[in-house]
Parts: C-alpha cells; structure tokens; sequence
C-alpha cells in the first residue's frame, strides 16, 4: 500500500510588486503570477491522483487579504474539494494576526465546513482516511509570541528570552505530537517554522526580520513520522537527506522578488509505502511555471559607447515574459549617456522593466535594530529607540504612552 501527497507551502497570494493591472481582468498581474503557479501544483496533484494535499503555511502576504485574493484561492481549494481530495492546512506567521485568539485568514475554511479541508491554527493530531487508507497528520502551526505573552509568568521576558521559550515549547509540542501517532499508520508531521540547518532564500536573507524561534534538524526528524513538511523558507532543501524520515521545506510557489531571482521554484510530490519490511517514504521536486527574474549586469569600458555596451548584453540573454533590471557600471566620474529609450524598445518582450539603472556607489550604512511584526509594543519601541539616539532621553515617556495605549487596544477586543 501507498500513501501519494503533494506537499506545497508559501503561495503568499496577495504579492503584487512588479506588476500591474491587467485590464481584460481587473486582476494584478502578479496575483495571476501566483494563482497560475498555484492552480499548476494542484493540477499535477490531480493528474497524479494524489491522496491528499499538505499546505505547510502561508497562503497569503498578510492576515487581512482581499475579498478578491480570498475568491481566488477558495476557488482553488474548491477544485481539490469537488474532487474527493483532502487537505491539511496549518497557519504560517502571515496567516495570523498578532493579537492572540483572532482569527487567522484560514479560518473561513474550518467555519464553513468546507468538505475535506482541515484548518490548523494550534499544535493537533488530524486522522484522515484516503482512498488508499489512513493517513495522520501532526501538525505545528506558527508559534507567535503572543502564546506565551498571554500568560502571566512570560510578562517581563526579553525578546531573546521569549524566542527560547518558543522553541522550547515547540520541542515539547514535536514530542507530545509523536507520542499521540499510531505507529501502525503512515503519519506526517507539518510545521511552519525556521530550522537551525535551512539555508535562506535569497529575499530572506536581505530581509529585515526580527529573531524566530529555531529548530534543531534532529528535533524535527522524530522517527514516528514518515515525512516532515514544512513551511516558511522559499527555498527548496531537505535537511535530512538520503534518511528517514526526510525533512523538506518545498519552498515557495512563485518568486517574490530579485532575492529570489537564481532559485528553482515548485512544490513536492510525497510516496509513503509500506513494505513487509516497513515503511519508506521518497518524493520528487516538482517545477511550478514562476515568473522569471533577469538581472542584466554591464561592465562599460572607457572606450565603449554606453548604449551601445547595455544592447550588446541584452542581446545575449532569452528575456521574454521575464521581469527585468539593468545594472550599469559606469567608468569614473563618466557621465551618463545611456539611450534609455533605445533600452526600453529592445525589452519589449519582457514582461515587465524594473529599472534601468548606474550601479550605486557603495556606502557604509550603520547597522540597525531589527523589528519584527509581531513583537509587543515595548520590545518594538525599544527597538526603534535603537535606531534612533536622539530620541534616547523621552524613551521613558514613550513606553509609558505606548502601555497606555496597548492597554486601550485590548480593551477595545
């Protein structure tokens, strides 16, 4: 017997730069972009019979998308729906809000009833039965601060402090999820969570991200499950490669940005079988049609006229459809003489210019405080006053008025 999954994470529907309005639709282009990408995975797992869908997080670019962002992926979600498939969504860090108990933007599915979708929004053990035979799926949504900062005890922690007890909890939670599993069942645990081995995306390493809580590889690779899904890094990787179980992030759907201009985009295909021996889980990368990012970079000699030079490049790479930036670097002090016009017309196949563009000189920037969406309001201010000394001496007054008004923001739930 087999168990055949897809395992897809990040689609991040509602990311719109680089893009415009499409006037046949109405639509953004790039939330085409998304939902092309999206509507392929679900189509392969069709074609392919798979028993169920693994949604590792992060549907959307934020916990409040629009009525028409929501359309569209409901009506995704319908196609596996009307076709007896089901699936495990948990929510990612952009699912959900940062005020504990409000409802995540996945939710709808869980009120509705929607037949065969299953919503996670906390740490919980779904039995599932295919139509090739039971299947458990564990599953750990994100940890936000806000779990902890509603207890007592966890008031006064630091923001370092808070990230240790999340991970902490996470662990706990990763082991009271595998005693609960039958180990006579096939059984995946998925997760949306940041693990110690990843390596990062391009935009999430340029990013300005406060500390998530981190997980090591061998806590995630318990041996009760058959496969572990995640969610949260764009970027393809197993982090327990050539072993059991493997530990994949299927990284994102489409590319968000130039960060991720170099990486492969696409979703995982899952077999769990099991043999007299046991079981053995193995699985394939699947290539979703993304949206290509072309960076042009052109050296220009002292000699070399400038148009001239950024023509020469651009007629050497295949740039149809693909967003495009022109990067020139220009001798000396030389002034800059580049036709943009003639650089536009000989882009007219791109699907869209970003820039066209000198090199930036290069200066030395003063490191800053990161501030992450989902720190308290303390923690954040703190953080800002870091960036900004000059205001050091009223930061007293500033958590003062800022408690004040967090309070009022409670009371107002």
């Amino acid at each position: 017997m087999s168990i055949k999954f897809l395992h897809v994470a990040d689609t991040h529907i509602g990311v719109e730069n680089y893009g415009r309005l499409d006037s046949g639709t109405g639509l953004h282009t790039r939330l085409q972009d998304f939902i092309k990408s999206l509507r392929f995975a679900f189509e392969k797992a069709i074609k392919e019979d798979v028993d169920l869908v693994i949604f590792a997080g992060d549907a959307y670019r934020s916990c409040d998308p629009t009525p028409t962002h929501q359309r569209e992926f409901a009506s995704l979600i319908h196609m596996l729906s009307a076709r007896d498939i089901p699936i495990v969504m948990i929510t990612g860090n952009h699912d959900s809000p940062v005020s504990y108990g409000k409802a995540s933007s996945v939710d709808i599915f869980g009120t509705l009833g929607t037949k065969g979708v299953y919503i996670a929004s906390e740490d919980r053990l779904i039995p599932i039965d295919t139509k090739s035979g039971p299947v458990q799926v564990a599953c750990l949504p994100w940890l936000h601060r806000s779990r902890l900062l509603t207890q007592g005890p966890y008031h006064n922690l630091s923001q370092e402090e808070v990230v240790e007890q999340l991970q902490n909890l996470g662990a706990l939670l990763i082991d009271h999820l595998s005693s609960q599993v039958n180990p006579a069942i096939p059984s995946v645990l998925v997760g949306h969570l940041a693990a110690a081995d990843a390596t990062l995306s391009g935009s999430e390493q340029t990013a300005i991200i406060g500390r998530d809580p981190v997980f090591l590889t061998s806590t995630l690779a318990n041996p009760a499950f058959d496969y572990v899904a995640l969610g949260h890094i764009h970027k393809f990787q197993d982090l327990n490669p050539n072993a059991q179980p493997p530990v994949v992030y299927s990284g994102s759907i489409e590319r968000i940005d130039f960060g991720e201009e170099r990486e492969t985009k696409g979703v995982v295909m899952v077999t769990i079988e099991t043999l007299e021996t046991g079981r053995t889980t193995s699985y394939k990368f699947v290539r979703t049609p993304a949206r290509p990012f072309s960076t042009i970079s052109v050296d220009i000699a002292p000699d070399q006229d400038p148009t001239t030079a950024v023509l020469e490049a651009l007629d050497k790479h295949t740039l149809t459809d693909a967003i495009v930036r022109v990067i020139y670097d220009l001798p000396g002090d030389r002034t800059d003489t580049v036709d943009l016009k003639a650089v536009k017309n000989a882009l007219e196949d791109a699907f869209m210019i970003a820039s066209i563009a000198p090199r930036p000189r290069v200066q030395k920037q003063q490191r800053r405080s990161s501030i992450s969406e989902d720190m308290d309001i303390k923690d954040a201010l703190h953080a800002y006053l870091q960036n900004h000394p000059d205001l050091k001496n009223i930061e007293k007054d500033l958590q003062n008025y800022g408690a004040q008004l967090e309070a009022e923001l409670r009371g107002s739930e």
